[in-house]
C-alpha cells in the first residue's frame, strides 16, 4: 500500500489522521461516513460542533453541521491534485462546474479561492475564501489560504485577522497553523518597533485610516481631517496619515498646512512617494489655491514590507 493512499479505501489521497484507525491517514469521504460520538476530540468534529452550538444559539433553530457530501469532496480533491500537477485547465474545469451545480458546498467555495490562489488571482480568492467561511467559520484552512492571499496582496490588517483565526480554532499541532503563530508572533514585533502598537491597536488605527480614507476620497475633507486627527492619537508615527491630512488641507486651500503634514510624513519616511510628488505639486499653488478635486495620490494603511515567512497555500 502507498503511504499517501487512504488507509480505509485504499484509492485516493489520505489527508486526515484519524484517531479511531490507529492514526491512519484517511481521506475526507471516508472520514465522513465513520464520523460517529467516539471521534470527539477530532479537529473535524470539534468544528463541526463548535459551529452546530454556535447556530443554536444564535437562532435556536435545531442543530445544524455545515453540508458534506463526500462525492463532491472527492471532486474537489480531484481537481486540486490537477492543478497541483500543471493541469490547470482540467482542474479549473471541474471546479467550475462544482461551483454552478453545487455553491452551497464550504469545501467547493474552498476549492475555488485555492484554485484562484494558486493562479495568483489573490483578490478573487478571497472571496471564495469568505463564501465558504460564511457557510463554515470554523474551516482553518479556508482562513490560512485566506491570510495567505492577503499577505500578497500586502494587505497587513486582511493577513492579522485571518492568521489570528488560524491560532483560535486550529490544532497546535498543524504546521499551518504553526507557522500561522510565528507569522504573528514576527508582525507583532515588527509593528511594536516601528509604532510602539500591539497588534489589536493596530487594526484599531487602520480600521480608523480606512474610514477617514474613505471620507477623503468622498471630498469630505473636514470630516477626514478629524478621522485622520484620531489616527495619530492612536498611532503618531504613520506619514500615510500625515500626508493624507496634507492632502485634505490642500483640497482645502490651505497650503501652508498641507506642506508642513506632508513634510512630518517626509520626517518620517524620507522615500514616501506620495508624500514627496504631492509636496512638489502643492508648492506651486498659492495660498489659498486649492488642489484639484482630481489629484489624489495616496495609497491604503501603511504597509510595513519585512521578511515575511512564505508559507504557500494549502490545497
Amino acid at each position: 500500500m502507498k503511504k499517501n493512499k487512504c488507509g480505509i479505501c485504499l484509492k485516493v489521497k489520505g489527508k486526515r489522521l484519524c484517531k479511531l484507525q490507529n492514526k491512519t491517514f484517511i481521506c475526507p469521504r471516508c472520514c465522513a461516513e465513520i464520523r460517529h460520538a467516539d471521534c470527539e476530540g477530532c479537529r473535524y468534529y470539534t468544528q463541526a460542533e463548535q459551529y452546530a452550538l454556535e447556530k443554536k444559539n444564535k437562532s435556536e433553530q435545531k442543530k445544524f453541521i455545515a453540508k458534506i457530501d463526500p462525492e463532491i469532496d472527492d471532486e474537489v480533491e480531484k481537481a486540486l491534485a490537477y492543478v497541483e500537477k500543471g493541469a490547470v485547465a482540467q482542474g479549473e474545469t471541474i471546479l467550475s462546474k462544482l461551483i454552478k451545480d453545487h455553491p452551497e458546498l464550504y469545501t467547493v467555495q474552498y476549492g475555488m479561492g485555492t484554485l484562484q490562489a494558486m493562479k495568483g488571482n489573490y483578490k478573487e480568492s478571497i472571496v471564495y475564501f469568505d463564501k465558504c467561511l460564511e457557510i463554515f467559520p470554523y474551516f482553518t484552512e479556508a482562513w490560512f489560504n485566506r491570510g495567505t492571499s492577503y499577505k500578497h496582496l500586502l494587505d497587513m490588517a486582511g493577513t492579522i485577522k485571518s492568521f489570528q483565526k488560524v491560532v483560535q480554532l486550529g490544532d497546535p499541532k498543524e504546521n499551518f497553523v504553526q507557522s500561522s503563530k510565528e507569522f504573528l508572533e514576527e508582525i507583532s514585533a515588527s509593528v511594536a518597533k516601528e509604532s510602539g502598537l500591539s497588534l489589536d491597536k493596530y487594526l484599531e488605527s487602520d480600521n480608523m485610516f480606512n474610514d477617514a480614507f474613505a471620507l477623503l476620497q468622498n471630498h469630505e475633507y473636514e470630516k477626514a481631517i478629524i478621522g485622520f486627527n484620531k489616527v495619530l492619537r492612536l498611532n503618531n508615527k504613520h506619514p500615510q496619515t500625515y500626508g493624507n491630512l496634507g492632502l485634505c488641507h490642500a483640497f482645502l486651500g490651505q497650503k501652508e498646512k498641507a506642506l508642513a503634514y506632508f513634510d512630518q510624513a517626509l520626517e518620517i519616511d524620507p522615500a514616501y512617494g506620495p508624500a514627496l510628488s504631492n509636496r512638489s505639486f502643492v508648492e506651486l499653488l498659492e495660498e489659498g489655491e486649492k488642489l484639484p478635486a482630481d489629484h489624489l495620490k495616496s495609497v491604503e494603511y501603511y504597509k510595513e514590507v519585512a521578511q515575511y515567512m512564505d508559507k504557500g497555500t494549502r490545497g
